[in-house]
């Protein structure tokens, strides 16, 4: 399969690299197709977990849900309650603000938001953009079994929305650093077109991916930063291997 052959390529000397020229643009939308699945496989299964756990709530927990009110965009809350999913996760409804998510809590009710977990970080929701759906507990529980009557349904249009999103990322991305590597060959007088480095980068990205995929995997941050590195080591040494340009014409004098 050529695609294949595209990525042999990218393990063989720099000066090789050149001949991304005549790679068909099918194969690089296709390469950065799955780099963005790579990437959102942390938020899939981050986001499996919340789907299948909304099913205990539905079927299980729902009862356990405290009694609260939204007024003004704010939750006033008759208790504070943690209700327990399985051995790993839980539900928290608190009265304070400062509440500091932890690992174990995939939704966390606050007075002023609600946040829900998206693997080391997390997204926060304001209760007026649910301010025509949820109102008390009860609302909150008809919410819940309606979701979770399609809950496979609203998880595929989850993933989509973040695939087109990281694909969209990454294209811009390539974009960039295919620029800034194209100016770089124009600087150090080599043979360089725009098109190339945008397939060159395309292809060059793909270990830099899978360091930025363990640095999100571990929470750890310094690895995101090392593959940045290797991107600019990459461009460089792409650049220095690039056939030489015309020479320039001296002026006489």
């Amino acid at each position: 399969m050529q695609y294949v052959n595209e990525l042999k390529r990218l393990i063989k000397h720099p000066k090789k690299y050149p001949m991304y020229r005549i790679t068909k643009l099918r194969y690089v939308f296709l390469h950065i197709l799955l780099l963005s699945i790579i990437l959102i496989i942390p938020n899939t299964i981050q986001y499996f977990q919340i789907t299948q756990n909304i099913s205990t709530l539905a079927h299980e927990e729902v009862d356990e849900i405290p009694k609260f009110k939204i007024h003004n965009n704010e939750m006033k809350l008759s208790e504070e309650k943690i209700i327990k999913l399985n051995d790993k996760h839980s539900i928290v409804f608190t009265k304070s603000q400062q509440f500091k998510m932890k690992p174990e809590h995939l939704v966390v009710f606050k007075p002023q938001d609600i946040e829900i977990s998206n693997y080391n970080d997390h997204t926060k929701i304001s209760y007026g953009s649910l301010s025509s759906v949820i109102h008390d507990e009860k609302d909150l529980s008809s919410f819940i079994d309606t979701i979770n009557a399609s809950k496979y349904f609203y998880f595929s249009i989850i993933i989509l929305l973040l695939l087109f999103i990281q694909f969209m990322s990454i294209s811009f991305k390539i974009a960039i650093v295919a620029f800034i590597g194209h100016l770089i060959s124009i600087l150090l007088n080599k043979k360089s077109r725009y098109m190339t480095w945008f397939k060159m980068v395309t292809f060059i990205i793909s270990i830099p991916t899978l360091v930025l995929l363990l640095g999100i995997l571990i929470g750890n941050a310094l690895l995101m930063f090392v593959s940045w590195c290797i991107i600019i080591v990459g461009i460089i040494v792409t650049a220095y291997y690039l056939p030489n340009g015309k020479k320039r014409a001296s002026l006489k004098q």
